[in-house]
C-alpha cells in the first residue's frame, strides 16, 4: 500500500443515478494518460438510499481511490431542456433573465430548481439563442446525499447530453463547422436525441424508449421509438433552432447491424452511422472492454468526463456546495498562506539562530586568545585603584596642616580663635572675636584670596561688652578647596 499517492495522478469517479439504475465509472489520471480501471452498473428499482449507498460503498472499497474527484451526471430524462430567446447579448443581463424566466418554464418555484444555459449563438440584432437546462433541486441534493453518504465527496454536476456532446465531438474530430449533426445515445430504459453544431449541443429531447425496449419486444418499439426520433426533428426544426442535420450517429448501447440503424436510414432520408464508443474509449483491460460489448447500458455518458476533461457550459451544483466548495479553496489557500509563513520565519529564525552561533563562536575564539591579556589588564586596574586610593589618602592627610597652616598666616595678630571645625563634605567653620569689626572683615578678605578657602562669608557677627571695651564674635564659613570626604574634624 502506497503512504503517498504518486505527484500529478488523481482519481476520478463518475456517477449516474437515474431511476431504475446507478452507473458507476472509475477512472485513473496522470498528466500524460488516462485509464479507466473499473466500471459497474446496478439495479436499483425498489431500493431504499440506504441500499443504493451500501452498494455503491462496497464497490469503492474494493478499488481503495486516494481522494477522488466525484462528477454527477444528471440524464436528460431528469430535467427540462428548453430553447429559448435573450434579449441581450450581455452575458451578465442573459444570466439575470433566465433567472427572472426560469419559472415560466417549470411547475416549480424558483426556489425549487437548479437553472443553467448553453449559449447556442446570436440571434437577430440583440438576441442570443440559449438551451435552458433546468432540474429540481431535491433530485440533485438525494443524489449527492446518497454518494456523500458512500463516502464520495461530490465537486461536479454535470448535464449528460453537454459531456456526450464533447466527448463525441473529440473522438469523431467533428471540428468546428457549422454544419449540425444529430446524436442519438440509446441507453437501457432511455435514448437521448442531441442536436449538435461546433462541438456544442443546442437541442435535446429525451426518448423514454431504450435498449432494453428494443430488444424485448422488437416490432413494438422499434415504430415508435422511428416516430419518436421524427418528432424530434420535427421539433427542431419548428423552433428554427438551427439548420438541419446532415447526418444521424447512433453511439451507446447500439451494435453494428442492428435493423433500427437500416429503419432510420431509409424514413428519415439521411446517412445513419454507428459509433462504437468502446473502441475509442481508453480501458484499462481487454477483458473490461470484453463485458461491455454486451452489456445493454450504455457507459458512454459516465466515460465521458474521463474523454473530455475541458470547460462545460452547465454544472447543476446546488448553490450551497458551491460556497462550501469556494469555503474549503479559501480555506486551503490560508493554510498554504500559513505554512509559507511559517517556513519563511523558520527559516529567518534559522538564519538567525547561525548567525548568533557564529558570533558566539568568534567571541568565543577572541575571549580565549586575548584572556591573558585581559587578566593582566584586570590586575593592573586593580593596583592602579589602589595606588589612586593610597594617593587620595595621602593628600587629604596633608590637606589638615596645609589649612591649619594658611589659617596661622591669614590670623590678624588682634583675632583671637576659640573653634575651628572640618566636616566630612569639605565644610569648614571658625569661630572667634576681635576688637574690631573691620579686623573681622579685611580677615574675610584674606580668606576669600587664598587658594584653599572657597565660599567665604560670615555667618554671625555681635558685639558685647567687656569691662569698658567691646569685643565682636563672629562665625566664618567656608568650603575646603580640594579636600574630599576623607578629611576629618
Amino acid at each position: 500500500m502506497k503512504v503517498f499517492p504518486q505527484i500529478g495522478i488523481r482519481d476520478l469517479v463518475s456517477v449516474c443515478l437515474s431511476g431504475d439504475n446507478v452507473k458507476l465509472a472509475y477512472a485513473r489520471i496522470s498528466p500524460t494518460r488516462k485509464e479507466m480501471i473499473d466500471l459497474a452498473s446496478y439495479e436499483i428499482q425498489g431500493l431504499s438510499d440506504e441500499e443504493i449507498t451500501k452498494s455503491i460503498r462496497t464497490s469503492l472499497t474494493a478499488l481503495k481511490l486516494h481522494a477522488p474527484e466525484v462528477i454527477v451526471m444528471i440524464p436528460s430524462h431528469a430535467a427540462i431542456a428548453k430553447n429559448i430567446e435573450i434579449p441581450s447579448l450581455i452575458k451578465s443581463e442573459i444570466r439575470e433573465i433566465v433567472d427572472l424566466q426560469a419559472g415560466r418554464h417549470t411547475p416549480y418555484s424558483r426556489e425549487e430548481i437548479i437553472i443553467d444555459y448553453v449559449n447556442i449563438g446570436t440571434y437577430r440584432e440583440n438576441y442570443t439563442k440559449i438551451l435552458l437546462i433546468i432540474v429540481t433541486l431535491s433530485v440533485v441534493r438525494r443524489q449527492i446525499e446518497i454518494l456523500e453518504n458512500a463516502g464520495l465527496k461530490v465537486e461536479k454536476v454535470y448535464f449528460s447530453p453537454e459531456i456526450i456532446t464533447h466527448a463525441a465531438s473529440v473522438l469523431l474530430k467533428l471540428g468546428r463547422g457549422e454544419g449540425v449533426q444529430t446524436l442519438v445515445h440509446i441507453d437501457a430504459h432511455f435514448s437521448d436525441f442531441v442536436n449538435m453544431c461546433r462541438g456544442e449541443v443546442i437541442f435535446v429531447r429525451s426518448i423514454p424508449i431504450g435498449r432494453h425496449h428494443l430488444r424485448s419486444e422488437q416490432e413494438r418499439y422499434q415504430m415508435r421509438f422511428i416516430e419518436e426520433i421524427k418528432k424530434s426533428l420535427e421539433t427542431y426544426q419548428s423552433e428554427d433552432i438551427g439548420p438541419m442535420p446532415e447526418e444521424m450517429i447512433l453511439t451507446g448501447a447500439v451494435r453494428e447491424g442492428d435493423e433500427i440503424q437500416v429503419l432510420l436510414g431509409k424514413m428519415l432520408f439521411m446517412p445513419v452511422t454507428i459509433f462504437h464508443y468502446l473502441l475509442h474509449a481508453p480501458m484499462g483491460s481487454d477483458e473490461l472492454k470484453k463485458s461491455l460489448a454486451v452489456s445493454q447500458d450504455s457507459f458512454f455518458d459516465v466515460i465521458a468526463p474521463v474523454i473530455f476533461s475541458g470547460n462545460v457550459s452547465v454544472n447543476l451544483i446546488p448553490e450551497e456546495i458551491k460556497l462550501r466548495i469556494k469555503f474549503e479553496e479559501k480555506s486551503k489557500d490560508l493554510v498554504t498562506s500559513g505554512v509559507y509563513v511559517l517556513t519563511i520565519l523558520a527559516l529567518l529564525c534559522l538564519v538567525f539562530i547561525g548567525q548568533i552561533f557564529v558570533k558566539a563562536s568568534y567571541l568565543k575564539k577572541l575571549t580565549d586568545k586575548y584572556q591573558p591579556v585581559i587578566d593582566s589588564s584586570k590586575r593592573l586596574e586593580k593596583s592602579f585603584s589602589q595606588m589612586r586610593a593610597v594617593k587620595k589618602e595621602l593628600s587629604n592627610r596633608d590637606a589638615a596642616l596645609n589649612v591649619l597652616a594658611e589659617l596661622h598666616r591669614l590670623i590678624p595678630k588682634d583675632v583671637q580663635v576659640t573653634a575651628v571645625k572640618f566636616s566630612l563634605n569639605g565644610n569648614f567653620t571658625i569661630e572667634g572675636n576681635s576688637r574690631t569689626m573691620a579686623t573681622v572683615f579685611s580677615f574675610i578678605g584674606d580668606m576669600e584670596e587664598s587658594d584653599l578657602f572657597k565660599g567665604v562669608e560670615s555667618r554671625r557677627t555681635t558685639k558685647r561688652k567687656i569691662g569698658e571695651g567691646e569685643i565682636v564674635d563672629f562665625d566664618i564659613v567656608c568650603v575646603l578647596e580640594g579636600v574630599g570626604r576623607s578629611t576629618g574634624s
